[in-house]
């Protein structure tokens, strides 16, 4: 069985996380930002209910 290593979110950057989404910033630039994938980031963002500004496709 293989495990998969969790990084606890610090409330460092979840305070962070709410910022940059608050000020409109994309997914992957606060994945970036925050050293994490694009996938935790969004995960963590629906867990606690904040909104992300997502791309829209042209």
């Amino acid at each position: 069985m293989q495990s998969s290593v969790v990084e606890e979110w610090t409330v460092e950057e979840h305070e962070q996380l709410k910022g940059m989404a608050e000020a409109g910033r994309q997914p992957d630039e606060i994945a970036k930002e925050l050293n994490r994938s694009e996938a935790a980031v969004r995960i963590r963002a629906w867990q606690h209910g904040i909104a992300l500004r997502l791309k829209r496709g042209k």
